[in-house]
């Protein structure tokens, strides 16, 4: 995929704001999983986020967008552009949407920090019952540190308590949006989900990188599993990670192999290579998650000494 196709995002929110459902709603939308799969919550993993009904650990997940051209794209006045971040030479077409849902409790914001390094742009999914937090506000913060482009999303809009006036002037103050800029949804009946994902692709800016450039990849989160060893998930920055090929860990000097690459579409989806702008997974050979940390940047043997 083109790096003018791709768009990496994440969605942060406060806990019980709708984030997981809206992500549900964005897979469901986009043909990622087929409808008799789905389930609430789907990239909750765990069985305590799933009791709980919380977000506790980072999941990414690709989805495949295809967004018609709006004439509304074709008479955007620069002023406008420049106010709303618009990408102006978006085209329509088939796009990738590599989402990291991310955690809204106060106790996981490290999650949150590492997500928001492999990202272009933020989703900010405010409750209009509620209206902003002040764990939003933190999450906030941290995404304006990185330059992340953000989308303001009110949700739960259909409930008799929301108070979209007021939650609105609460967002325009926090960001300095202005108020056609924030999409009103309900994430539980999908209603203007679609919106949400068309902003993606115009507001986000595309990743940068060269491919022909020393591979460098960061490391946002690895676990050990049972039956395959490491694995890492990775934000490609420049050149690419072939299956097979011998890595690198810049931080830790760990040596190990790519016995797998690939994305999650929810699940793990091997590809022959990952390359520039893309997340995905690495299978390694590592015996350990000491050897592979979070913020490490993999690259590959060859580029070594």
């Amino acid at each position: 995929m083109k790096l003018d196709r791709i768009r990496n995002f994440c969605i942060i929110a406060h806990i019980d704001h709708g984030k997981s459902t809206l992500a549900d709603r964005m897979m469901e939308m986009t043909g990622t999983v087929a409808k008799r799969e789905m389930k609430s919550q789907l990239l909750d993993s765990m069985e305590l986020e799933r009791e709980k009904g919380i977000t506790i650990k980072l999941a990414p997940v690709r989805m495949k967008y295809e967004y018609q051209l709006e004439q509304s794209d074709i008479s955007h006045s620069s002023e406008r552009n420049r106010t709303a971040q618009t990408n102006l030479d978006c085209m329509g077409g088939m796009y990738d949407l590599n989402l990291i849902d991310t955690p809204g409790h106060v106790d996981f914001s490290y999650e949150v920090s590492r997500s928001l390094q492999a990202c272009e742009g933020a989703v900010l999914v405010v409750d209009a019952s509620q209206g902003i937090q002040a764990q939003t506000l933190a999450n906030v913060y941290l995404a304006m540190e990185q330059d992340l482009a953000i989308i303001p999303v009110l949700n739960k809009v259909d409930l008799p308590a929301a108070d979209v006036p007021r939650v609105s002037r609460q967002v325009i103050n926090l960001l300095g949006c202005r108020e056609d800029e924030i999409i009103q949804i309900s994430a539980k009946t999908g209603n203007n989900v679609d919106q949400v994902l068309a902003a993606i692709v115009k507001r986000v800016p595309a990743p940068t990188g060269n491919m022909h450039d020393k591979t460098r990849a960061l490391i946002f989160d690895s676990y050990y599993d049972d039956y395959r060893g490491v694995i890492l998930y990775v934000r490609v920055v420049d050149g690419q990670i072939k299956k097979s090929e011998a890595i690198h860990m810049m931080a830790t000097g760990a040596n190990g192999l790519a016995l797998e690459v690939g994305h999650l579409s929810p699940g793990m989806i091997p590809d022959p290579s990952l390359g520039t702008g893309e997340i995905g997974y690495i299978v390694t050979n590592l015996k350990t998650t000491r050897e592979a940390r979070v913020g490490d940047t993999v690259t590959l043997k060859k580029y070594i000494g």
